[in-house]
């Protein structure tokens, strides 16, 4: 299967943006021909009494205790995948279907890899955020968030935060492991920011659990 992410920003809202990009993996009808096409899903990330956190109420409540929780060191979410498209391949709107499909969305991931030597179990990504000083929103400033599963098409997971972006290291964007503990990240922060903080972009070096 494909794992992708979308980076699509939302309405603005309390000077930062609503959550409104998706994970996703393509399950594909035939490995060796995708143009027979497949299921497109997108991640579902259930809360701690077990209901999936959706765009309906995040959108309509940025501010959702929810996303602060997601973005803390130590906290893991149960994940799912849900369908948002299956069949023969035809033009839709992936973002739209992900959110009447139920899945949950997030402040513009940009890019995933898989960790190496995990036989594919775990997949890292990028979260730029609201690339605003001005935004008061949890999760303004995203970070890098690790999905485990047992396998790369495994129905079920979890989800945790890897590294808690701030004003400093925030518009993360292209990732790529170093080696299989040396996660490399750099910034896309933009134009806005860089004059927020008076600093232009950098590339970081983040230490994972060797574990």
């Amino acid at each position: 299967n494909v794992w992708l992410v979308e980076d699509i920003g939302g309405a603005s809202a309390s000077g930062g943006k609503v959550p409104n990009s998706y994970v996703y993996r393509f399950v594909p009808t035939d490995k060796a021909d995708l143009t027979k096409g497949g299921a497109l899903q997108a991640l579902q990330i259930l809360r701690k009494d077990g209901t999936p956190a959706t765009a309906e109420q995040l959108q309509a409540d940025p501010s959702d205790a929810f996303i602060s929780q997601l973005h803390t060191y130590g906290t893991s979410f149960k994940t799912t995948w849900v369908t948002v498209h299956s069949g023969a391949p035809t033009a839709f709107d992936a973002t739209a279907a992900a959110k009447a499909a139920g899945a949950t969305p997030l402040k513009r991931p940009e890019n995933g890899v898989f960790r190496p030597g995990t036989d594919f179990r775990e997949f890292y990504f990028t979260e730029t955020g609201d690339t605003s000083t001005s935004s008061t929103l949890p999760g303004a400033y995203g970070g890098v968030f690790r999905v485990t599963q047992s396998g790369p098409s495994a129905t079920t997971g979890t989800i945790s935060i890897a590294a808690v972006g701030d004003q400093a290291h925030t518009g993360l964007d292209n990732i790529a492991f170093l080696t299989k503990d040396d996660l490399l990240v750099v910034e896309d922060a933009g134009d806005g920011l860089h004059g927020q903080r008076n600093a232009l972009d950098s590339g970081y070096l983040y230490r994972l659990d060797s574990g």
